[in-house]
């Protein structure tokens, strides 16, 4: 049975609650407590938690970026849209040098995992470059590539599919009679 916490265990409690360092679950483990108990004396009570950043994985940028300003406006929509149409680039393309190299990677997972006592490290290998994954994977880049289209069309899909068309439409008009021009 938990015992009762004196009114300077809760103290600490809100310190660290209101600090926002730590997620509340620590805390609560740290003073053997639950965190739905801190949660209704927070509420009860009006504790405010101060917001923090959470703590990203720092991970390898194929493109280096200059990191906005806290005033900069963010990117606009075209610019979002051509990043998308590069990221699912490089995802096809990826998915080109997997399919590619299928007979290579297969050998080389079954040498890898010759000594292994099971299959199942084997078989989950063989299933990420099965053809079912990559067909799986091929869709989904190809539905990402059309939201992104889509999303970053400045007017409608009716619009955007009408002007395409008198676009097409424009290469089959008659050139029209010949015009003079008085050159100087």
């Amino acid at each position: 049975m938990a015992t009762r916490k004196t009114s300077s265990d809760w103290d600490r409690i809100e310190l660290e609650y209101l600090s926002g360092e730590v997620s509340i679950r620590e805390i609560a483990d740290r003073h053997e407590i639950s965190d739905t108990a801190i949660r209704k004396r927070a509420k009860a009570e009006g504790w405010v938690r101060a917001v923090s950043r959470a703590k990203t994985a720092r991970t390898c940028e194929l493109s280096p970026r200059e990191p906005r300003a806290p005033h900069e406006p963010a990117p606009e929509a075209s610019v979002i849209a051509e990043r998308g149409r590069g990221l699912v680039a490089r995802m096809l393309d990826e998915l080109d040098a997997t399919t590619t190299h299928l007979g290579e990677l297969e050998e080389m997972i079954e040498e890898i995992t010759a000594d292994d006592r099971g299959a199942a490290r084997r078989d989950g290998m063989m299933a990420a470059i099965s053809l079912t994954g990559r067909a799986k994977t091929l869709k989904e880049l190809a539905t990402a590539f059309k939201t992104i289209n889509e999303a970053s069309a400045p007017q409608g899909k009716k619009a955007a599919q009408q002007e395409k068309a008198d676009q097409i439409a424009n290469r089959f008009r008659g050139v029209g009679p010949p015009t003079l021009k008085a050159v100087k």
